[in-house]
């Protein structure tokens, strides 16, 4: 759980004002655009990502992420 924590402080942008707007211009927007990338971490990792097979970002994800506990 740390090794995760300490991963989303990294790569996650605290900033969530980013994301409202994105949001709000896809709903107003006349010609809303295909993909938004809020932040630096979506523009270097998630949007590059979102262009990628599926299966290849689930085998990166569960490569660097640490597995969820057992469920009871």
């Amino acid at each position: 759980l740390e090794v995760q924590q300490r991963i989303m402080n990294l790569i996650c942008d605290p900033d969530l004002t980013k994301v409202s707007r994105c949001l709000e211009h896809a709903l107003t927007a006349r010609y809303p655009r295909t993909r938004y990338s809020p932040g630096w971490d979506a523009k270097l990792l998630w949007l590059p990502a979102s262009y990628l097979p599926a299966s290849l970002v689930d085998a990166v994800l569960t490569w660097l992420l640490p597995k969820p506990a057992q469920a009871v």
